[in-house]
């Protein structure tokens, strides 16, 4: 089950930014689009947008007690920058690199957006108080010319480019008609938790003083290497954290 937001309120406290288009407005045809070509492919969706609030920190609680009141998996919330960058972003929980949210940064940039990457998003109210696995992702930029990219492309390239990358892991059985990204990226190496909760590393040792903390069932990073250490394997993550590649722990494959 996805529980999909359309960041911030349609007017008054908790409105979003405001450039050449207008995040609020925004957010809520990217969700929809997202929303629909996710139903199409055979997932649950549930709606985690909150339209008005009379305080922006009410705003936030509300979207939090309505996504955690819930049985969610992935709690997406829609955003658009502002402050004069460019590119697509995302933020997770300790920055954790995430097959899904890394594809999601990739299918967007192959739209011809700046890829900006996973990062940690710990300190943002959704992210912090989520109970589900959470992404917050940063489509493009309100106040440049990535808005204007944007425009030419439309919400709905957007939300497929997303669907797209979500899809291979909150659908257990393929689609016959899966939504696909409008340029195909190439391949990349992931792990996939099998087990309730496991270990990951600062260092390739199977000292208990390299442990940097845990994980749980069903998250996915991404691979940047395979290691042996002692007899067994051992991935290095994205994030330069270290896991165990036993099958008996993870799942490694290849997209």
């Amino acid at each position: 089950m996805i529980g999909i937001n359309a960041g911030h309120t349609k007017s008054g406290a908790g409105y979003g930014a405001v450039g050449i288009i207008k995040e609020s407005e925004h957010t809520r045809k990217v969700a929809e689009a997202l929303k629909r070509y996710l139903v199409a492919s055979g997932a649950k969706v549930k709606e985690c947008t909150i339209d008005a609030a009379p305080t922006q920190n009410a705003y936030l609680a509300k979207v939090v007690e309505l996504a955690n009141g819930q049985e969610l998996e992935w709690f997406i919330s829609i955003h658009f920058n502002a402050g004069g960058g460019r590119g697509v972003e995302a933020y997770t929980y300790q920055g954790r690199q995430y097959g899904d949210a890394v594809m999601v940064c990739r299918n967007i940039a192959a739209l011809g957006f700046k890829n900006r990457g996973v990062k940690a998003g710990t300190g943002l109210y959704v992210i912090r108080k989520s109970k589900a696995k959470s992404m917050l992702i940063e489509v493009c930029f309100v106040d440049t010319q990535d808005a204007r990219e944007y425009l030419a492309l439309g919400a709905d390239k957007i939300g497929q480019a997303i669907a797209a990358a979500l899809v291979p892991y909150v659908v257990p059985v393929a689609p016959q008609a899966p939504v696909r990204p409008s340029v195909q990226p190439g391949k990349q190496t992931f792990v996939r938790v099998t087990v309730p909760e496991l270990n990951v590393r600062n260092a390739p040792s199977w000292e208990a003083k390299a442990i940097a903390g845990t994980v749980r069932i069903r998250e996915v990073f991404t691979v940047m290497e395979t290691l042996t250490v002692g007899s067994t394997p051992m991935h290095r993550l994205k994030s330069g954290l270290y896991i165990t590649a036993h099958p008996k722990y993870v799942e490694t494959y290849e997209k």
